[in-house]
């Protein structure tokens, strides 16, 4: 679609969030008439209090009535498909995502994966700092592509962190894709608030696949081969495949956190870079750069000048001699697992929270292998988390039912001691307790800073 589609056309965003939100300024611009329609009551700046606002039970009653309907990514697809199942007329169903890629693929950098796609994402963009290349890193980040879209030059690279709900009923695919791997998530519901998730684990991996299933001849896709699911999405893609792996075949060999890349070898450690599941973000990251024609020496730059996002491996502070580390955002089990490889310390884990229809077997089967030495368990998931871990090591100190999260890190605390870790790295979402991971991970750190050790 092209802005000039939009005139005079009615256009319902399904959703009051940000990624609807920021498209209504350019919607406007384009002569459309714009509804809001959310199952709660929205809040508009004053400059919109003209749009009409359509709350409540019945949001989705009369969806034939418009001519555009754009999808949040929190709707369900089949949530809509229903609602217009009764309709005579059917309107154009799309999403801000797909709006984007319609108009502007061919500079888009798509980044997805279960876990680590943030971080991937921003290691690409500060990469692409060193060498000095225009761009943004927008997306499920947290960043709405739209928010930019007047900045966005024919020079710019635009990478989007792509969600499995932005990209589940896309109609096209970035230029350039990277996949990290892919493992279960969203298998449940997170709240009646955030309803959407996938049936099944194949549902999951299908809709992910939407970043290559509409790539085009002369696209590219950089992957994680040695990830079964993200092997598959990869080979939906027409165009060049470019593998991350351990095997010397691999377009970047990764072995022992060194990448090996065009001749020359990234010895990642040195760059201030700890753990295997970061080590392959980078290694992701780098052949992107790659393909994007930047030279080696800027992605030395990029990622030694690298960040840890907030909430992803982050250490908050050295206390007593203690290092307390926030990884909120761990909301899988796969994730916690790689959290808690990253250390040979003694770790107490912090774990537990709300469910997402995820199998524990192999977290469990980390922490037996690992340095944890004991155990605080908080939320829905506690019980059943305790349960398997006593399965895999009995004789393991576990703490049940700390009742905040000020309370799981005094109870951490008691159990830790100098030289260790206390880790909070969920393995599970957070809406029974908390409103997102942020909030988790921002009580954590306030209780961590306010400790006099």
């Amino acid at each position: 679609m092209n802005w000039s589609d939009f005139r005079g056309k009615t256009v319902a965003l399904l959703g009051g969030g940000m990624e609807n939100l920021a498209l209504i300024p350019h919607l406007l611009k384009a002569g459309a008439v714009v509804s809001v329609c959310d199952q709660s009551a929205i809040k508009l700046p004053r400059q919109y209090r003209n749009i009409q606002k359509l709350v409540g039970p019945n949001y989705l009653n009369n969806l034939g009535e418009f001519a555009v309907i754009f999808r949040s990514p929190g709707l369900p697809v089949k949530q809509v498909r229903e609602a217009l199942k009764g309709q005579r007329n059917k309107p154009h169903q799309t999403s801000a995502t797909d709006l984007f890629l319609s108009m502007y693929r061919d500079r888009v950098v798509g980044v997805t994966g279960t876990k680590g796609k943030g971080t991937t994402a921003t290691m690409l963009g500060s990469i692409l700092s060193a060498e000095g290349r225009p761009h943004f890193v927008a997306g499920n980040i947290g960043r709405p592509i739209f928010e930019v879209l007047d900045m966005i030059t024919p020079q710019t690279v635009v990478v989007l962190e792509l969600s499995s709900f932005q990209l589940e009923d896309i109609q096209h695919s970035p230029h350039g894709a990277v996949i990290l791997p892919v493992t279960a998530d969203h298998l449940e519901p997170l709240s009646p608030r955030s309803p959407n998730y996938h049936p099944t684990l194949g549902a999951y991996v299908q809709a992910k696949a939407g970043i290559t299933r509409f790539q085009q001849r002369g696209d590219w896709v950089v992957f994680a081969a040695n990830n079964h699911a993200a092997s598959t999405i990869a080979q939906q893609s027409v165009g060049e495949h470019l593998r991350v792996s351990d095997q010397l075949d691999a377009f970047a060999q990764l072995e022992n956190g060194v990448v090996s890349l065009t001749g020359e070898k990234l010895e990642l450690s040195k760059l201030g870079l700890h753990g295997s599941h970061i080590f392959l973000d980078a290694a992701l990251a780098a052949a992107a750069a790659v393909k994007l024609g930047v030279d080696s020496e800027a992605i030395r730059r990029g990622l030694s000048k690298f960040k840890p996002l907030p909430h992803r491996l982050q250490t908050v502070a050295v206390k007593g001699g203690i290092t307390f580390v926030d990884d909120s955002y761990a909301t899988a089990p796969d994730a916690a697992a790689a959290a808690i490889s990253a250390f040979t310390e003694p770790i107490v884990w912090i774990g537990g929270g709300s469910s997402k229809g995820a199998d524990f077997t192999e977290l469990v089967r980390t922490i037996a292998d690992s340095s944890v030495k004991a155990v605080v368990l908080i939320g829905q998931e506690a019980a059943r988390l305790s349960e398997a871990i006593r399965e895999g090591r009995k004789q393991l100190p576990i703490k049940v039912g700390a009742a905040s999260m000020g309370q799981a890190v005094q109870e951490a605390l008691s159990m830790a001691k100098a030289g260790e870790v206390v880790l909070l790295s969920p393995a599970c979402a957070s809406k029974d307790m908390f409103r997102d991971a942020d909030e988790r991970g921002d009580l954590f750190q306030g209780t961590v800073n306010e400790l006099k050790l």
